[in-house]
């Protein structure tokens, strides 16, 4: 047993050395949302935010603590990371009982987590390990179905996922096609005399529809969170980010490495691999490996059930396992060689120096404008932009009344300064590209430039 623990606490070190020497990403929306919100911003009102308020309260409390520079974020993505760790190697020594085979997943994720992008802190990460438990307890209630309780354990840790970012709803359907597949036409009347299992996701939704209700921004809420994500995203220009066949290598290479599992007839090992197969789509529809962490995760947990299964496979199934095995060590490599002892993306040192630079210069009783510039420095500078505010983001200002609702705060509230980067040139809805039509004209119109404040910086001021 303290050999065992001696392990886990090694590769967990040897994990966050990793962590420390390669490039830490600090995603913007994870420090101006909860900045916003400490400072009196109405969310989904005046803050536009597609994404459940969960994570984002959790931060406010946060940041309210530590404040807005990214080492506790740094910290804070760690013991989410460890967290993940730790529940992969439980739950592959639950399911498969075996001391060395829950180590090697363990040491699986811990490897190839790196290059998949676990490094930052984004809605994914933080509701992974309630997805593998919700994958674990739901293979419980397969394997004895009679117990009905154990159902409301699944029901409880996807209903907290799926608060953190709905693409959850992949799982809430495939486990629901799983039931049914199982139990057929009695899966409604196991729902109906057991409706209890619902009773997480209720409370939780109610209790976000009376806070809302209460802010008086419920319709908001409901349109951010519900009609934007589910009916409106894939629509809006920009939006849909399909990944190129490069990226589809590295993932396919991690599918066809489990080749030896794919031909056993294991309930376990089909389970796992169809799960993690589904959660792919959490990918969807704007594609970054870092969206897959939940699906590598889940397919981590049967890695050394897979090394088992490789003693046993044929010599086609070895070949593809050792083809794809190089084509993923070579994948890690290339990452660390490019992302080992850099900046924190998104806080690199321009972007301190500008933060630091507008807080000299500008009042934090006056709003500024941040035009296709980036976010993150209102927080670092103490500054407030203009209500309402959003991302420069097509999907948003491209959304009806958006676009006119923010002039008409730029109008009201007369901004003194706008930080300005200058467009990029490229397709017209690409980020750092698209230009807002109705705003930018107004900007160019009534601002110019005042002075240079980094590599790609502009201090712009009233004519």
């Amino acid at each position: 047993m303290i050999r065992s623990w001696l392990l886990i606490s090694l590769i967990l070190l040897v994990h966050l050395v990793l962590l420390l020497n390669t490039r830490f990403t600090l995603w913007p929306e994870m420090v101006v949302y909860p900045y916003l919100v400490n400072k009196g911003f109405f969310l989904y009102k005046e803050i536009i935010n597609p994404y459940p308020p969960i994570l984002t309260f959790f931060l406010t409390i946060f940041a309210k603590i530590v404040g807005y520079h990214p080492v506790p974020y740094q910290i804070l993505t760690w013991i989410f990371i460890l967290t993940i760790d730790l529940s992969i190697f439980y739950i592959a020594k639950k399911i498969f009982k075996k001391l060395h085979s829950a180590l090697a997943s363990l040491l699986f994720f811990m490897i190839l987590s790196i290059p998949f992008g676990v490094n930052g802190l984004w809605f994914d990460l933080v509701q992974t390990s309630f997805i593998l438990f919700a994958t674990y307890y739901f293979y419980q209630y397969l394997q004895k179905p009679k117990q009905i309780d154990t159902l409301l354990l699944p029901f409880f840790s996807l209903t907290i996922a799926f608060f953190i970012k709905q693409q959850a709803i992949w799982l809430i359907l495939w486990f629901t096609i799983v039931l049914f597949l199982k139990f057929r036409t009695r899966i409604f009347d196991i729902f109906l005399k057991n409706f209890y299992l619902f009773a997480p996701f209720i409370f939780l939704f109610l209790i976000q529809i009376l806070t809302f209700w209460q802010k008086g921004t419920l319709f908001d809420f409901i349109y951010w969170t519900i009609y934007f994500p589910f009916f409106k995203a894939s629509t809006m220009p920009g939006y849909i980010l399909l990944p190129t066949l490069r990226q589809i290598l590295p993932i396919a290479a991690l599918f066809l490495l489990f080749t030896p599992a794919f031909f056993k007839t294991k309930f376990e090992t089909n389970f796992l691999i169809s799960t993690a197969f589904v959660s792919l789509f959490f990918a969807y529809p704007r594609f970054d490996y870092f969206h897959l962490i939940p699906s590598l995760a889940l397919i981590s947990v049967m890695f050394g059930e897979n090394l088992k299964n490789l003693s046993t496979s044929n010599f086609p199934a070895r070949i593809v396992f050792v083809f794809s095995l190089f084509f993923l060590v070579f994948f890690t490599g290339r990452y660390l060689t490019r992302n080992w002892h850099q900046d924190v993306r998104f806080f690199e040192k321009d972007v301190m120096q500008a933060a630091a630079f507008l807080a000299k210069i500008t009042s934090s009783s006056e709003p500024i404008y941040i035009q296709n510039g980036p976010d993150q420095i209102l927080p670092l500078a103490n500054r407030l932009p203009v209500k309402p505010w959003a991302d420069e983001f097509p999907w948003y200002l491209e959304t009806k009344n958006v676009q006119t609702k923010i002039l008409a705060g730029i109008i009201a509230q007369d901004p003194k300064f706008v930080i300005f980067k200058p467009y990029d040139t490229g397709p017209k809805y690409e980020l750092g590209v698209y230009r807002p039509q109705k705003l930018a004209d107004y900007l160019d119109e009534k601002y110019q430039n005042l002075t240079q404040i980094s590599d790609t910086l502009w201090l712009k001021t009233k004519k």
